[in-house]
């Protein structure tokens, strides 16, 4: 669920790229359509941006920056610990079913038991488009409810059933 992009002038201020393609007289493909305010991008980098900076902090790209990378810190770390908790909980793995242990889940902290769930479904789906929180919060009620026999199905082609001390995430309709 990373980003396929790899932006290496992201940190650096519009009017210092300005700047050197000028010193260097260099002209480079400018996107007319960034002037125009019909996409919340433009509006933001248009508008909002600079309003913020003239009006409370002038050095908001830096700040946002800043936040940014402690932002893509914590995840790598979350998802480091989420991989590693994961593996401690699975109990059998296939193309079309992964299942866990209901107890050892059940033990984790609210953020990591959300992003397991993520991460199996993404394991099983390659994507988590589609779930929602209020989808993960549902299968965090019914593991911790431990009735047997329930299922949901946050989305089309993904049902997840508690029976027996076990999730089963399954892409197929038959369940153990």
């Amino acid at each position: 669920m990373r980003s396929k992009y790899i932006r290496p002038l992201i940190e650096i201020d519009r009017s210092d790229i300005e700047l050197y393609c000028s010193t260097y007289e260099l002209e480079p493909k400018y996107d007319e359509s960034n002037n125009e305010n019909d996409y919340t991008r433009n509006k933001i980098r248009n508008i909002v941006l600079p309003y913020i900076k003239e009006e409370f902090n002038p050095n908001i790209l830096k700040t946002l920056n800043r936040l940014s990378e402690v932002a893509k810190e914590e995840d790598d770390y979350l998802s480091r610990v989420t991989e590693s908790e994961y593996n401690e909980i699975v109990l059998e793995e296939s193309r079309s079913q992964i299942t866990l242990d209901l107890k050892k889940f059940n033990n984790l902290e609210l953020v990591i038991k959300r992003r397991i769930i993520l991460y199996t479904i993404n394991k099983l789906e390659n994507t988590v488009a589609g779930i929602e929180k209020i989808n993960i919060d549902d299968i965090i009620k019914l593991c911790n409810n431990n009735i047997g026999n329930k299922y949901l199905t946050p989305i089309k082609g993904i049902k997840i059933l508690v029976k027996k001390g076990r999730i089963f995430f399954a892409t197929e309709v038959d369940h153990p």
